[in-house]
């Protein structure tokens, strides 16, 4: 006769709460994610890799009007990419973590391997 193995409620229940933690991670891994899936919030990060800049200062380099700027970099504040520190009446905005210029440093290493075919999928 074949032995059954019974799970517990215990182990019900670690099954779920690891299950509900990889949903959270991976939620959260996509509100990270979500802040280099945009053309504007990229030409922003790349207006920052100099330094941090103002919103004027951005918009300068970027050529986008005002509002769209501050739109993108709420979302970019939000998913914790970006800083702003106040001083007089300037925001100074800057990329939060060195990590994140190695991310898009090796985002553009890859797209320099790979074929222009490969990559420039205009459905997503």
């Amino acid at each position: 006769m074949e032995s059954q193995s019974i799970i517990s409620t215990e182990d019900v229940i670690n099954i779920m709460i690891n299950s509900n933690e990889d949903i959270m991670r991976l939620k959260l891994l996509s509100k990270f994610f979500k802040g280099f899936a945009d053309y504007n919030r990229l030409c922003i990060f790349e207006s920052l890799l100099e330094g941090e800049k103002t919103v004027s200062d951005i918009i300068e380099e970027t050529g986008f009007h005002q509002s769209k700027i501050s739109n993108h970099l709420k979302c970019l504040r939000d998913s914790d990419l970006v800083d702003a520190k106040q001083e007089g009446k300037f925001i100074y905005y800057s990329i939060k973590d060195e990590k994140i210029k190695t991310i898009l440093s090796i985002s553009k290493e890859l797209l320099k391997d790979t074929s222009e075919e490969k990559y420039n999928c205009l459905k997503y």
